[in-house]
């Protein structure tokens, strides 16, 4: 949603009680839940009444622009008392603030880092584990809801990634695996091709997975849900490169997923470039005789069939060449 104001919002902001549509907002972000928060903002289209500033459904969180730009307002001047003087501003109001504005604005660098600073005061104050699932709730809240540029925001990423650092600070123990499900891939869905989710994923394999007794089972398992994902999102090169990297680190696993992925290939004449990636990438790395046969047949088949002179057959093509190169 664009960040500009046009005349009639400009108009609405010169009335109405600003500071409590602040509070209500920040309510919820900043409230404790077992669930995630599904937050979306509504255009002008989506007119509510005066004394509605917040639309919620269980987890469901609508915030009309209007409302979140009265919130935001409110919000900046506490971040600037707080620049101005850290006493004048309460531990509460400073993170109610920066909650706000990391809903209007996920790049906004200061309040990132005002809340990391607020953190590592509170933390040595003792509820270390709750401040910090307090805080991931948060940042797991934007990053995963239906905000296009906070699924993608490097800053938010950049924060999560400290956030998980210090869980493995202070031996918290967090269920990484879950994150892949639960955070990096509803993030992917959200916004296709999502690098910066995909590089986190890698960052909590080699931080949390790779170091466990039980890293075996545990990338088995994730090869699993990420082959999962690729099939549904077979356009995404982001999910198949992160395939790719966890086979590697487990080798074992590569044929079975090889062939399954050709099996689907041939199913439902796969010719997109992110398959073709994946699979000329594992042929060429080496695969039995039957399995780089099958290859070749498929890519030949589909070769045929394709437009001619199309992307597709293009992609068939390089495959060929890649794996020719290879030998």
């Amino acid at each position: 949603m664009s960040r500009a104001l046009d005349k009639s919002l400009k108009e609405s902001l010169k009335h109405g009680d600003h500071h409590s549509v602040f509070l209500e907002i920040s309510s919820v972000l900043i409230e404790a839940e077992n669930e995630l928060l599904e937050i979306e903002l509504l255009g002008k289209d989506h007119v509510l009444d005066t004394n509605s500033t917040v639309l919620r459904d269980e987890n469901a969180v609508a915030v009309p622009k209007l409302r979140l730009v009265q919130a935001f307002i409110v919000a900046q001047k506490l971040l600037k008392q707080t620049q101005a003087d850290t006493q004048r501003v309460s531990s509460e109001d400073i993170t109610r603030s920066t909650a706000v504005i990391l809903l209007m604005d996920p790049e906004h660098l200061t309040a990132a880092n005002t809340r990391k600073r607020l953190i590592k005061n509170t933390v040595g104050q003792g509820d270390v584990k709750d401040r910090l699932n307090l805080e991931k709730h948060l940042v797991d809240s934007l990053l995963t809801s239906r905000l296009h540029r906070h699924t993608k925001s490097p800053t938010l990423w950049n924060h999560r990634r400290w956030l998980m650092e210090e869980f493995r600070i202070h031996n918290i123990n967090v269920p990484v695996e879950d994150d892949l499900t639960r955070i990096i891939m509803i993030s992917g869905e959200r916004h296709p091709r999502n690098y910066y989710a995909w590089c986190h994923a890698r960052y909590l394999t080699n931080t949390f997975i790779m170091p466990s007794s039980s890293s075996q089972e545990g990338i088995s398992r994730m090869i699993i849900a990420t082959q999962k994902w690729c099939f549904a999102h077979h356009n995404d090169i982001s999910g198949w490169q992160f395939l790719m990297f966890l086979l590697d680190k487990q080798p074992a696993e590569t044929s079975p997923v090889f062939r399954e992925t050709l099996k689907l290939a041939t199913s439902f004449k796969w010719r997109n470039e992110s398959v073709w990636y994946f699979l000329r990438l594992v042929a060429a790395r080496g695969v039995t005789n039957t399995d780089r046969e099958e290859f070749e047949n498929l890519r030949k088949a589909l070769w045929e069939t394709a437009s001619g002179d199309g992307i597709e057959q293009k992609t068939l093509e390089r495959a060929e060449q890649w794996l020719m190169a290879s030998q």
